[in-house]
């Protein structure tokens, strides 16, 4: 089992390939001279720069780091998809649909990393970080419920983490916040069962928008801890 760097929140390796975390702004000086002895090639960081703004990485400058938002500004669709979002499941559904060119971009910033592990995060390394992550696992050839126990392992990672929201939150703003804290088995599974009910599976989902299935099955065995690149 790989060591968790000094105050990294939410962090574990669910792919030879491929670690996951919460931001990376608390890790100590340790924690940061530990994270880079894993041999991390690639930090691909999925906050916006105005979240970045609040909570710095401390990788910013460094040839690994890389800020991808998955979320493309001021998209009108989106917006309101995730404003009218039930759950967790709903608001990765609503990434799939309106997010497909930014999801592409950062699974082929992946592939084309240095031969290495990648670290994907965002703020919580819960909904943005399990969606990328859902896909990452199920290119790979991970069952559904291996995907889903991935997520569960996010939950008491984050039982602190929600406390202090909800400390600073009145009870009326806690109220909208609360349907999204729980991790739940299907908020990974319904999103995929999307793309298989619309798009016949991941695969031609990505392959429509631009990642082809030789892409898709290099990057399937990089995760694995392959090393594997397309063919041009």
């Amino acid at each position: 089992m790989t060591r968790r760097p000094d105050q990294a929140m939410n962090f574990r390796r669910p792919l030879p390939g491929l670690y996951r975390s919460g931001n990376l702004s608390h890790l100590s000086a340790q924690g940061k001279a530990e994270l880079l002895a894993l041999g991390i090639t690639r930090i691909i960081d999925l906050r916006t720069r105005a979240e970045r703004q609040l909570d710095p990485s401390p990788f910013l400058g460094r040839a690994e780091y890389l800020n991808l938002s998955l979320l493309p500004y001021r998209n009108r669709a989106l917006n309101t998809a995730s404003a009218e979002a039930k759950d967790n499941g709903d608001y990765a559904i609503a990434h799939l649909e309106y997010a497909a060119n930014q999801i592409v971009t950062i699974l082929g910033a992946i592939l084309d990393a240095p031969s290495g592990p990648v670290l994907i995060h965002c703020h919580a390394g819960k909904d943005r970080t399990g969606l990328i992550v859902a896909l990452c696992l199920e290119l790979a050839g991970k069952s559904r419920e291996e995907v889903a126990a991935d997520h569960m392992l996010t939950g008491p990672e984050l039982v602190d983490f929600f406390a202090a929201i909800q400390a600073r939150k009145t009870p009326e703003q806690w109220a909208k916040l609360e349907p999204f804290q729980p991790c739940c088995p299907d908020d990974m599974r319904r999103p995929l069962a999307y793309l298989d009910s619309e798009w016949q599976g991941a695969g031609k989902y990505l392959e429509a928008h631009g990642f082809s299935r030789e892409e898709q099955a290099a990057l399937a065995a990089r995760l694995q801890g392959g090393v594997a690149h397309p063919c041009p």
